[in-house]
């Protein structure tokens, strides 16, 4: 029987310090059975002729030279041409533990898993990501996956997981957006039976290059925080750890208002009110879950303040805690 083939796919733009470490990681992966297709997404410094580079060393390496137009729409065009039995995201200044892909396919064939998850560690001093330990393994099953989401033990993001082909076969991204990874793993329920993770430190994401996501922020930004929410507040009906998630993390996102970035004064008050809208729908029974009864007190302290008065919590949150999440 054939070994299964992973398809591997890496949007590229203007990560050239880091480029080589990530190609590496991912050429050198002790599963070989790899397709890697490479999407220079009209890079304006030396990626595009690095990805040739290794392509013309690595028969298994495919680059796709594209117009700028989003990392994902780059994962959306690479979509359409793999030929693998798994499909594996990463970004292309992060880098892998060489046995990544091996231990997430032998933990989603032993389970039969449609989803296979590893543990990710920051590297730079942006906390972006959060890890917890659960002591092991862990299957999750239908019917648990969106908890488990809110909860933080399914990550939101894409890249420190292997998923099974068929996922993607019709499902692609919003492009022109931020954070659209994390919508779509809002969906967890609809294309996963089973969820296998483990805690097994594996994939390393950069926190110290200057993303898009932690960088100035614009009006782009604030649109694609509310369609990230509203994917969230769908997902979360019914749900009560769900609405305590959106409640807790809403607040924090007040950074985004002048004079951080550039989005103007009036569409930061008509985000910070759209988003209110959002928080509205899941207060209540966000205040109802014991989490939010053993929350710090100066978390609830915020949080109320938020449901009377967005408008002044969100300049507090950004007077006060600018750099942190609140």
């Amino acid at each position: 029987m054939a070994e299964p083939k992973i398809s591997i796919i890496v949007p590229v733009y203007k990560v050239e310090p880091y480029l080589r470490k990530c190609l590496d990681s991912i050429v050198g992966q002790t599963y070989r059975n790899l397709e890697i297709i490479l999407v220079d997404d009209g890079s304006p410094d030396n990626c595009g002729t690095i990805c040739d580079g290794y392509a013309a060393m690595d028969r298994r390496i495919r680059v796709l030279h594209t117009e700028n137009r989003g990392p994902f729409a780059a994962r959306n065009q690479a979509l359409e041409l793999l030929t693998g039995d798994y499909v594996g995201f990463v970004d292309a200044d992060d880098w892998l533990e060489r046995e990544m892909y091996a231990v997430l396919l032998a933990l989603a064939t032993e389970h039969r898993a449609d989803v296979a998850q590893c543990e990710m560690c920051n590297e730079g001093s942006y906390a972006q990501m959060r890890s917890k330990t659960l002591g092991g393994t862990v299957v999750y099953s239908k019917g648990r996956l969106t908890r488990e989401l809110f909860r933080e033990n399914i990550t939101h993001g894409l890249n420190n997981k292997l998923f099974c082909r068929e996922i993607w076969q019709e499902r692609r991204f919003p492009a022109g957006y931020y954070h659209m990874d994390a919508a779509c793993m809002a969906e967890v329920e609809r294309f996963c039976n089973t969820f296998v993770r483990t805690d097994a430190v594996l994939y390393h994401y950069n926190t110290a290059n200057s993303s898009i996501t932690r960088g100035r922020k614009n009006p782009l930004h604030a649109i694609s925080m509310e369609k990230l929410f509203e994917a969230y507040s769908i997902a979360a009906k019914g749900v009560p750890e769900g609405g305590l998630f959106i409640c807790r993390e809403i607040p924090s996102f007040g950074r985004i208002i002048p004079p951080l970035g550039d989005v103007p004064l009036g569409l930061a008050v008509s985000h910070v009110r759209r988003m209110h809208e959002i928080f509205e729908r899941h207060w209540a029974a966000a205040r109802r879950t014991p989490e939010y009864q053993t929350s710090a007190k100066a978390k609830r302290v915020l949080w109320n303040i938020y449901h009377r008065a967005p408008l002044l919590a969100s300049v507090l949150v950004y007077v006060y805690g600018s750099n942190k999440k609140v």
